[in-house]
């Protein structure tokens, strides 16, 4: 299954390296680099997965993914972070930093499966 996958990152490399990771997997991505990107992109309502860092400046990351639940709730979404992982709010998989490629594929499989 190609899925439609939303990234947000601010760090431009981080955001390049994910990016890179999601089309090598054969999805295709959609890259903001803030929350309020992420929320004013028309292409919000036809993604399949969000991948969202929680470190974002303006609206974090946290904020976000209350609205993308608000907004889409069935939409499932993968956390990145630098975080301890014991801080990530309740989504469907998590993806700490720093991530491989092996990484993000197990993060969109586990999100893409409902979380199971």
């Amino acid at each position: 299954m190609t899925a439609r996958v939303l990234i947000v990152d601010d760090e431009p490399d981080e955001l390049a390296l994910i990016t890179r990771h999601v089309r090598r997997l054969g999805h295709d991505a959609v890259g903001v680099k803030s929350a309020e990107e992420a929320l004013a992109n028309p292409e919000l309502d036809t993604v399949d997965v969000a991948i969202v860092d929680l470190r974002l400046p303006g609206m974090g990351g946290w904020e976000l993914i209350d609205v993308l639940h608000e907004r889409r709730p069935d939409l499932p979404v993968v956390v990145t972070s630098v975080l301890d992982a014991d801080d990530y709010p309740h989504v469907e998989a998590w993806l700490p930093k720093p991530f491989t490629g092996d990484g993000v594929q197990a993060a969109l499989a586990r999100a893409l499966a409902g979380g199971s």
